[in-house]
This record gives structure tokens, C-alpha cells and sequence, in this order.
């Protein structure tokens, strides 16, 4: 199965790709109060539509990093009535790569939210952000959390590893350790994962159901349906997703 279609079209609908309500977005974007001119970094940006947002708020300029190429190429798309001017720039080129050729303090904000495998995990992302970002500048990163102990039975059905995140608290301070000091911080809502979960699994049947001959049908339905069932069983329980808005201090 080709992993970066079945990513591509179960996020088709979710202009922001992650389970972050739009109303927690529109504060984000608030609180941002970018310099007219400044710049942006969004890596694993996605649609790119967080940094367009931002673009069109402020006046700024943004370069999105992505792997994938299908989600380059639907970004750029969305991206020609929004955000003209070349003030959004689309990169698809592997994230650490591209980080690794950037100045320190570039950036007036940086952003990571929901791919902070891409740099390496959370702790790695906090201090290569920090490191991008000017003196009082802005990090923006995501990152999943346990709301309660993972059971054995969901971590099973899920293919997460119990390891693979900590607490909400604990995302708090290991960010705080990158020299980093959080002005805001929130998870998505039972409601918000409810809306992401069912919009992800409503994507994937409806072009399997459109598109019977394509090989990657039958495993991208069944991986679907397995996540589903894992969400259901003990996901809208256990697994939260928080966004942590940081200012650089040092």
C-alpha cells in the first residue's frame, strides 16, 4: 500500500491535519501577531494550510517543508488563489535535510505540529525549533499525549507503542527544558477527534467504494477500519493531542 496516497486521501477534508478544533487554530493564529515581512517555518507541514493562514493574516512569508509529494502537489494547488506572491514557499524535501541548511534565528516562528518524528521526536524538534527561531520568537509544536494509561488491548489493535508518548505535562516540560517558555497550551476535545477520526475514515471508504480498481483499495480499507476499530474500542479514551505555543527566550 502506498502510504503517502492513503495519507493524502484520508486527509482530503481536514484542511488543518490534525484533531485541533478551529477555534483553538484562530487563537493560535491570534496570539502569533507576526511583524508584517517576517518569516515562517512549518516542517511536515501538510496542506500547508496553517503557514497559508498565516501568510494572509500577517503579511509574512513561510517556507513548508514536506515529504510527500502528492500533499506538495495539492498544497501548491490550494495554494494559488490563497497565498500569490511566492510568499508561501512549498518544499518537498526531507525535514532534518532541510532543517540541517537553515541559519540559527531565521525564522520570527516555527511550527511542528503532529511530525516531530520528522526531526527526530519531541525533544529533538524542541531544540532544533528553538535553535531556528530569532530571540522572542514563536515555536509552535504538536504532539500526542496519553489522556489515561494505554489498556494492552488498544496499544495491540493501535500498533502504538506504550513509549511513544508521555504525558500532557511531561510534553510541557521537556519543551520548556529547550529554552523555550509556553504562553498557551491546549488538546483537542473528545468532539474535535470525533470530527478528525470520522472525517479520516469517511475519506478512505468513499474513495475505495469510487475507485474499485485501484490495488491499494483492499489494505487501505482494511487499515482503516482496524484504526477505527482501535479509536472506538479505546482511542477516544486514552490518546490526546496537544498544541503548545512557546516563546523563545534565550
Amino acid at each position: 500500500m502506498n502510504r503517502d496516497k492513503y495519507s493524502f486521501v484520508a486527509h482530503r477534508d481536514l484542511p488543518i491535519m490534525n484533531p485541533i478544533g478551529g477555534a483553538a487554530v484562530d487563537h493560535l493564529i491570534d496570539l502569533a501577531a507576526l511583524p508584517r515581512g517576517g518569516r515562517v517555518l512549518d516542517i511536515g507541514a501538510g496542506w500547508c494550510e496553517l503557514a497559508r493562514r498565516l501568510v494572509e493574516r500577517y503579511g509574512v512569508s513561510a517556507d513548508c517543508v514536506e515529504r510527500s509529494a502528492l500533499l506538495c502537489e495539492g498544497a501548491r494547488e490550494r495554494a494559488k488563489t490563497r497565498a500569490p506572491g511566492g510568499r508561501l514557499r512549498i518544499h518537498q524535501e526531507d525535514a532534518a535535510a532541510f532543517a540541517a541548511t537553515l541559519p540559527p534565528g531565521a525564522y520570527d516562528m516555527t511550527i511542528c505540529t503532529g511530525s516531530t518524528h520528522a526531526l527526530g521526536g519531541l525533544d529533538a524538534t524542541a531544540a532544533s525549533l528553538a535553535a531556528l527561531t530569532r530571540a522572542g520568537g514563536l515555536v509552535l509544536v504538536g504532539e500526542g499525549y496519553w489522556r489515561t494509561p494505554p489498556s494492552d488491548a488498544y496499544l495491540r489493535e493501535s500498533g502504538i507503542g506504550r513509549d511513544e508518548f508521555g504525558s500532557f505535562a511531561g510534553a510541557f516540560d521537556r519543551i520548556s527544558a529547550a529554552g523555550l517558555r509556553p504562553v498557551f497550551a491546549t488538546g483537542a476535545s473528545e468532539q474535535d477527534w470525533d470530527r478528525y477520526e470520522w472525517s479520516h475514515a469517511r475519506a478512505i471508504e468513499e474513495y475505495c467504494e469510487s475507485h474499485p480498481g485501484d490495488p491499494d483499495a483492499p489494505a487501505m480499507l482494511e487499515r482503516s477500519r482496524a484504526w477505527r476499530r482501535a479509536y472506538v474500542r479505546g482511542g477516544r479514551e486514552h490518546l490526546g493531542f496537544a498544541v503548545l505555543l512557546c516563546r523563545r527566550v534565550s
